[in-house]
């Protein structure tokens, strides 16, 4: 099932754009247990508030911001050298701990998914405040849950 493109083709129908972002923001929770610190839940919530019409456009334009920080901030912490980066980021370690625990990755591997994951998050937070932003591409899928896409959508979606 190919989710990428069945989300993008979805979204194109404006009565369906709110149960598109409310989608990908369900995916995003799943994905709280791989992410330490509260960035992520925090957000989700004002992500939520703001889909309901109770945020501002200020307050979700402050946590896209949060959210794209703590992509690039995991990324650079990934990639630096063991050294710096243990010492510099916690919660970067104890993601990429996680990761590996529960997806059983090598850690080159598990530093590739958490980017990736990182970067998801990311776009569905842009894609929460511009709609117009489809960012999504084939590696985000393995983000995308196909239970809640059948719950949401269908098994004709």
């Amino acid at each position: 099932m190919n989710l990428t493109n069945k989300l993008k083709l979805i979204s194109q129908s404006k009565g369906k754009e709110f149960l598109v972002k409310r989608y990908l923001l369900d995916c995003c929770e799943k994905l709280i247990r791989f992410r330490s610190g509260e960035c992520l839940p925090k957000n989700l919530k004002v992500a939520r508030n703001f889909l309901r019409g109770v945020a501002t456009k200020k307050q979700i334009h402050q946590s896209v911001w949060e959210i794209e920080g703590n992509a690039f901030g995991t990324e650079y912490y990934s990639e630096l050298g063991i050294r710096v980066y243990f010492r510099v980021n916690k919660d970067v370690k104890a993601d990429l701990i996680q990761v590996r625990i529960s997806k059983g990755l090598n850690h080159n591997d598990s530093k590739k998914y958490l980017i990736e994951m990182a970067y998801f998050i990311d776009y569905v937070f842009c894609h929460i405040q511009f709609s117009s932003n489809w960012l999504f591409e084939e590696s985000c899928e393995q983000f995308m849950c196909p239970r809640l896409f059948k719950r949401y959508f269908g098994n004709d979606a």
